[in-house]
């Protein structure tokens, strides 16, 4: 009898820890908002990225993003290459979203993590990897297992290659679908 009853708990157990983890893909733009001198500013770019989410309750989770960005510099640029970067991020996050009810479709939620940067500029052998951190808010809604999803986040790493020093600030602006699985 005792064996029935683990057997029904596990049974019962496993769709509902599959609904922790969702996975998601996002496309948008990509907007730097620090020039790196008085004659040399960034273009806005694309952004594309997919992340994994782990919801450990249901208002905070942790989430895996990787993304991938891409800008022009404009003006007098002293750069080797193109003058074009693509900026490849690979970050760890916090989520606190709003707590899951029945029968919520709207899921605002803010984001914050750490992780790293990897900046090339194309026509070019010239890459770098700096530290990075992540700020961002978004919103989510519902279709049952698959949603749609908005957000803005902040990417700020150390800019400190041929002949700059800035902090660099790239906003990240995306939409995107998300499956829970």
């Amino acid at each position: 009898m005792t064996a029935r009853f683990v057997l029904l708990a596990m049974i019962i157990a496993v769709p509902a820890s599959a609904q922790r983890v969702t996975l998601g893909a996002n496309v948008g733009g990509s907007s730097a908002n620090a020039d790196l001198g008085s004659s040399t500013g960034w273009k806005s770019g694309w952004s594309a990225g997919a992340n994994l989410t782990y919801r450990l309750t249901s208002r905070f989770g942790f989430r895996a993003d990787a993304n991938l960005a891409q800008n022009d510099l404009a003006g007098t640029a002293t750069v080797p290459g193109e003058k074009r970067f693509n900026k490849a991020a690979f970050m760890a996050d916090g989520v606190v979203q709003r707590e899951e009810l029945p029968g919520t479709k709207i899921m605002p939620y803010v984001l914050a993590g750490v992780g790293a940067v990897r900046v090339h500029d194309k026509g070019s052998d010239s890459s770098f990897t700096r530290f990075a951190g992540n700020l961002g808010v978004g919103v989510g809604y519902k279709l049952g297992r698959v949603g749609l999803r908005a957000e803005g986040r902040s990417l700020m790493y150390k800019f400190d290659r041929f002949g700059y020093s800035k902090t660099q600030n790239d906003l990240l602006w995306q939409a995107g679908l998300t499956v829970k699985l």
